[in-house]
């Protein structure tokens, strides 16, 4: 406890009972200040999240460790999504579904490769790995836009009994197939894990199996418990004070989702990220950004996809343009930028400016009706 709560980023713990307080004290509603309040919330319950997870995997070794960071890293996404899918704010959901996969790609890789970068001078990183989650995040993003096409198709047909809309069937069939893939790569990393940890034992078979867990076992699963109740009961104050916000400062959909939400969700990532990258670990730094927005992808979204009807509220995974072109770039870039398994500090500034101009667009850019 006495190393968690020398973190820096646990001072904003105060704003959750704050959150609570304007919540539920009927003299200090004010809806502004709890979107705030609660955002700032989020952020803190979302590292201790990371911190939990981090502190398991260290319990249970490297290959069950890596498949429960897989699991469990993304949540604050999940019961964001679950939360504001329920209040019928699928438009929000979809965004941040959007900034998740985006902001993991050019924030968490572009931050920890600008670190290394300016340290280490050129960095070096696993080119199997990123060809992996390089081609996952294009099948996905691919996944992404093919009901795009068809709703554009529906459009070019002649007769108006031809044109039934399947976008929910279409949108269900691909996050059925994005399933498979994930449960396939998820196999394949165990698989890949297991024959790195054959090797070393063979190197080394005197040499008992380092842990980083600082934490008792009891005390990271009570800490992930408690985060994630109160990701739940945060993400649900965040979608109640939701209108506010856009009414008081003209803020869409799409760029609270895209840009606010998503940056919640992905501080314990780029903090993980940045860290190991001080140490020049550029292949943990890289795992961590590129993992994440794959399992956004090809986890996150088909699961809130499929549970959607079962919340009373149908989402599809029909996106915008402008989502669609986001998360194109940000995938051609990465995979230009880590095809030979090097990179510098400029590159990491190239993606993080490359997030810049697509934070610009949202803001300006008005939601869909």
């Amino acid at each position: 406890m006495r190393d968690l709560l020398r973190q820096k980023i646990n001072w904003l713990a105060l704003f959750i009972p704050l959150a609570f307080a304007i919540n539920y004290v009927p003299t200090w509603q004010n809806e502004l200040l709890l979107f705030w309040f609660s955002v700032l919330g989020l952020i803190v319950t979302s590292a201790w999240i990371g911190t939990a997870t981090e502190q398991l995997a260290g319990r249970i070794g490297p290959t069950w460790g890596g498949m429960m960071n897989a699991g469990f890293g993304n949540l604050p996404e999940l019961i964001f999504g679950l939360i504001a899918i329920r209040n019928g704010l699928g438009a929000l959901a979809k965004a941040a579904w959007t900034g998740a996969i985006v902001s993991n790609i050019l924030v968490v890789n572009g931050a920890a490769m600008v670190v290394a970068g300016l340290r280490f001078g050129r960095i070096r990183f696993s080119m199997e790995r990123a060809q992996d989650a390089g081609a996952s995040l294009m099948i996905a993003s691919v996944a992404v836009l093919l009901p795009s096409i068809y709703a554009a198709s529906r459009l070019q047909l002649p007769t108006p009994q031809m044109s039934t809309d399947y976008v929910e069937e279409i949108s269900i069939g691909l996050c059925v197939l994005l399933l498979i893939l994930y449960a396939a790569a998820m196999v394949h990393i165990a698989q890949r894990a297991r024959a790195r940890i054959s090797e070393a034992t063979a190197a080394a078979p005197d040499l008992p199996e380092p842990s980083s867990a600082a934490m008792s076992t009891g005390s990271a699963i009570a800490l992930l418990a408690v985060s994630s109740l109160l990701v739940a009961l945060l993400s649900d104050f965040v979608a109640d004070s939701v209108d506010v916000v856009k009414q008081t400062l003209g803020w869409t959909d799409l760029f609270i989702g895209v840009i606010v939400v998503a940056l919640i969700g992905n501080v314990s990532a780029l903090f993980s990220a940045v860290k190991v990258a001080q140490t020049n670990q550029m292949d943990l730094a890289f795992e961590i950004g590129i993992s994440s927005a794959a399992q956004i992808a090809l986890l996150v979204v088909p699961v809130l996809v499929i549970a959607s009807p079962l919340l009373g509220n149908p989402v599809n995974i029909l996106f915008s343009t402008a989502e669609v072109a986001a998360i194109f770039g940000s995938v051609l870039v990465i995979s230009q930028i880590s095809q030979d398994g090097q990179a510098n500090w400029l590159s990491g500034v190239q993606m993080l400016v490359l997030y810049g101009l697509i934070g610009v667009l949202f803001y300006f850019l008005p939601s869909p009706t």
